[in-house]
């Protein structure tokens, strides 16, 4: 029998209480307990190493206990968001070699069914085909998707060696036996949530589950849940709002230390934090998920005046160098390239692009040089005597919206499929999306166009506005000037 995987034993060694949700506590014995049963189940449906099993919904206390079942057979996870459209969801778990999502039980659509815990413990898949083929190798801890928002399904896979070596170091900087352990309220299909899912329990400590769509509102009125957390994880966007809603509440936390990842971090922000959390210590976090959530990080000093608040320096086992820029911008800046012991395996990629095949995935694997796994980031960054890294924002055409990664270019040729539409343009403005579509038929509505695009992608990538004209603004150079131009209220 193989030896189980380091993240299933550090579990195991959790006392005392390790879920708090809705008043309610759950213990690491019962937790193992109902994941263990849930592990029998799978394992019985063909679930184990080398195969992944899509697990979809909020991060609550259910997908926990799921995650862990996974993790319990040997098998990777592939967390979805739970606002993702099936159509969206099929297709990346035929990517992942699996017939079924776990989550919330749902209609069975797409080629694909989606059943609850409760299901897999009556059996109710005994006789109805595979569950999951091999499509990843042993010792993968998950594959997450890049996007959502990518053309063919893509997942980044993430082996068990890159996640125990940045639990490693971050629950140790972090200081995760200080507190509780951490809130955990954000999207399950971002990996950022990983600190907060994975961290506490590997050390020991309590998940506290909020709500996804009140905790702002709730922490502001009673900050509790960050107060004696041992770290909290977020986006700078989610905690600007919970900043503005305590400064409107006269409310202050102690929460000691604050770490901020998925989008830049601006020195302004920074002075904003402080006046809510003013004894935080506040981490800028960066890390693609081919690095296995965060390779990079700097912890802001109380006196930092700068406007581009720096992403630091790698922790152990991480190299960071400088790769070529498309155009020159000196000896300092580059493209981030990252190698060593947090980089994924690879690309999950589905192998029927050409419109034949199975919609099954086929490994990609990242170059390694040197023994080490090597990752260009796509990121333009500099670097300072001081051997500070500093982002500069994406090389190509990707963004972040709310710390997720969206690409552009798929945004508009699905806008250019709408029968009508000429041309499209998509472009980021502030935290949001703006599009300018040209068209040929009048009648055509945001509204309409917003509607195509939701049928393929999730809410957080679909544009905040939709201009519709008859020619693409353009700068004096050329290039798109994604700044709407007043419109009506339709348009939003």
């Amino acid at each position: 029998m193989a030896a189980e995987r380091d993240l299933v034993a550090r579990i195991r060694d959790g006392r005392g209480v390790a879920i708090e949700e809705a008043g309610a506590t759950t213990s690491y014995a019962t937790l193992l307990d109902d994941a263990s049963r849930l592990a029998d189940a799978l394992r019985g449906q063909g679930v184990g190493p080398g195969t992944v099993v899509p697990v979809q919904g909020t991060a609550c206390g259910t997908t926990v206990t799921q995650i862990v079942a996974v993790l319990l057979t040997g098998a990777a996870y592939a967390p979805i968001d739970s606002r993702t459209p099936d159509a969206a969801v099929a297709a990346f778990a035929r990517v992942c070699g699996a017939s079924v999502v776990l989550g919330e039980r749902r209609h069975s659509g797409h080629g694909v069914r989606w059943l609850d815990s409760a299901d897999v413990l009556a059996g109710v898949l005994v006789g109805g085909g595979a569950l999951v083929t091999e499509s990843v190798p042993e010792g993968t801890a998950y594959v997450i998707a890049t996007s959502g928002t990518s053309g063919a399904p893509k997942g980044v896979v993430v082996p068990d060696s890159a996640v125990e070596a940045y639990l490693s170091w971050s629950m140790a900087e972090y200081r995760a036996e200080r507190g509780y352990g951490a809130p955990l309220f954000t999207s399950l299909g971002f990996d950022l949530t990983v600190t907060s899912l994975l961290g506490p329990l590997v050390s020991g400590r309590r998940l506290v589950v909020l709500d996804p769509i009140r905790w702002p509102l709730d922490v502001a009125r009673q900050p509790g849940p960050f107060d004696g957390a041992s770290f909290v994880k977020l986006t700078p966007s989610q905690l600007d709002i919970v900043c503005r809603m305590m400064a409107d509440l006269g409310v202050r936390s102690s929460a000691p230390v604050l770490v901020v990842g998925g989008e830049a971090v601006r020195g302004q922000a920074v002075a904003r934090w402080r006046a809510g959390f003013p004894e935080a210590e506040i981490v800028n976090e960066y890390g693609p998920s081919e690095a296995a959530v965060g390779c990079c990080r700097f912890t802001v000093p109380g006196d930092f005046a700068g406007d581009d608040v720096p992403i630091g320096t790698a922790p152990p086992g991480v190299v960071l160098s400088l790769g070529p820029l498309p155009t020159d911008h000196g000896p300092t800046h580059g493209e981030l390239v990252i190698e060593g012991d947090q980089v994924a395996t690879g690309y999950l990629v589905c192998r029927n692009d050409g419109g034949g095949g199975d919609g099954r995935g086929e490994l990609v694997p990242f170059a390694a040089r040197g023994g080490r796994r090597r990752y260009p980031s796509g990121d333009h960054v500099s670097l300072a005597p001081d051997g500070l890294f500093t982002y500069h924002g994406r090389i190509g055409r990707e963004v972040k919206v709310n710390g997720f990664r969206v690409n552009l270019a798929a945004l508009e040729t699905r806008l250019a499929t709408f029968p009508g539409v000429l041309n499209a343009a998509v472009g980021q403005v502030d935290d949001g999306l703006t599009a300018h579509v040209v068209v040929t038929d009048p009648a055509i509505t945001p509204k309409a166009l917003r509607g195509h695009l939701r049928e393929l992608f999730p809410v957080y990538a679909l544009p905040a506005e939709i201009a519709i004209s008859h020619d693409i603004a353009t700068t004096e150079r050329g290039k798109l000037a994604v700044a709407l131009p007043s419109t009506d209220p339709e348009s939003r």
